[in-house]
Parts: C-alpha cells; structure tokens; sequence
C-alpha cells in the first residue's frame, strides 16, 4: 500500500517573498507577450529600480524565470527573453491561462488541458477498476461525501478536485498522480479567478454517485461510460461561460454522447 504524504511547507522568507514578487510581476509580463522573443530585457540596474528591490533579490527571480525557460543569462550577452511557447514546460500553464483576459490563445489551450485531463481521468478508471482496494474506495467514497456538503466557491473547487484525485490514486500509478497534481494546480488556479465556473448541484455528484458504484462493481467499461458522458457535458458548460470576446471565431466542443438524466433520488 503507498502512502501519499503531503511535504512540510516551511514559512518562506522575507527575501523569497520579494523574490517571487518580481518573478510573478516579469512572468506576467513576459506571458503576455510585453517582453517579445529575443529581445534583452534592461541592464540589472534598471530593472531592480524599476521593481523596487536590491540586485541579489533580482538576480534570484531572474534565476527562477531561466529555469521556467522564460530568460536566458549570459554574461556580455544580457538577458534574452525565450520563445517561451517552444521551450516552456506545463508548469507554465497554470500562470498562462488565468492572467487577465481569456483570450482565443488562451481559450484553446484551456480546451487542450480538459481533453488531457478527460483522457487521464479515462486510464485512471481503467486501471482503478482493477486495482483499487477497500482504503481506495472508503477514500472515494469520502472525497464525494466532502463534495455533496462543499460549500459554492473555493471550496467546491478543491473538494471537486480531491474527489478526481482519489480516482487517480486509486489506479496505484505514481506517473498518473504526478500528472494529474500538474493538473490540479492549474484548476485550483482557474478556481481561485472564476469559482463561479464549479457549481457543484445535485445532478452533478448523483452522476459522480454512479460512477463510484460502477467502480466498486469493478465495471470500467460502465465506469468509463458514465464518466465520459459527464465530462463531456460540464467541460462543454464550462467552455461556454469562459469563451472569450468575439466568440463567433471559436467553436466549442459539444458532448459526443447524448447523455440521461438519472432518476432523481430524495436525499436523507
């Protein structure tokens, strides 16, 4: 059995705080599109007056900015700005899609991750179905628990997020748990600038409901059906509150399988 165990968050210090002020503030800048490819941002000088901060606090932000593949340093040769689109990593996503606007870049990136996501969330109840013991299923069971009473807003989003988790963690996959956390900073990320997107109604987990019981049947296929057919539904309204301005340029994906309402249940 694999434990999961979250790491010890240190407090971080006055310094580092500073630091990831000017790394959040360049990035941003850099991401949409201020500091052009190729380009040589200003000499150190100007750039720790320009953000109001001491050389060696700059010097760390930009060294986190070269490991994101954002700049390149090099001595006699200044800092070069990347094309970040060609050297980026998804670690650079969360930031892309929730700076300021939902433009069509970002709108279709946004319409790749749910696919991804769809696509993981898909092998994680293949292999769960066969894998997943009794700590699995009483943690699933759980997180849906912790989802039905989520309260509209931040925390709706982090218990939709831990149900789909305790999926992922059920297939016993340390390659599909790493993808899927990549995954979930971005959504914690898009909740925390549009929580209005998660309404977690009662439709919703009496769908995700059928799903578990799928799943503690060892049905996959059932599983996997059930599960397709509701992402397929709230990826699509999702994708209709966040399509950006001028929409008439952007096709939004519909379900690809007609879906059925379950039969209402009274709740106790």
């Amino acid at each position: 059995m694999h434990q999961m165990v979250k790491p010890i968050a240190f407090p971080p210090s006055a310094r580092r705080n500073r630091a990831e002020t000017v790394v959040e503030k360049l990035r941003r800048e850099i991401l949409l599109g201020r500091h052009q490819p190729g380009v040589r941002l200003p000499p150190e000088r100007e750039l720790a007056l320009r953000f109001a901060t001491n050389r060696n606090t700059l010097r760390e932000a930009l060294r986190t900015l070269e490991s994101e593949n954002l700049l390149r340093a090099r001595q006699g040769d200044g800092i070069m700005v990347l094309d970040w689109r060609s050297t980026g990593e998804m670690s650079l996503l969360p930031y892309f899609l929730t700076d300021e606007v939902m433009n069509g870049e970002r709108f279709e990136a946004l319409i790749t991750l749910l696919h991804l996501r769809h696509a993981l969330v898909d092998q994680a109840l293949s292999v769960a179905a066969r894998c997943a013991d009794d700590v699995d299923l009483r943690g699933l069971r759980a997180a849906l628990s912790q989802l039905q009473a989520a309260e509209p807003g931040q925390s709706a989003v982090q218990a939709d997020i831990e149900f789909y988790r305790r999926i992922v963690v059920a297939a016993h996959s340390v390659v599909l748990v790493w993808v899927f956390n990549t995954f979930a900073r971005i959504f914690e990320q898009l909740g925390e600038r549009y929580p209005e997107l998660w309404a977690i109604d009662a439709d919703y987990t009496d769908r995700l409901e059928e799903v578990v019981r799928a799943l503690v049947a060892g049905k996959d296929t059932r599983a996997r059906e059930l599960m397709n057919q509701l992402l397929n539904l709230r990826n699509s309204e999702l994708l209709v509150q966040l399509v950006p301005p001028g929409d008439g340029l952007f096709a939004v994906p519909r379900p690809t399988v007609k879906t059925k309402s379950p039969t209402k249940r009274k709740r106790k």
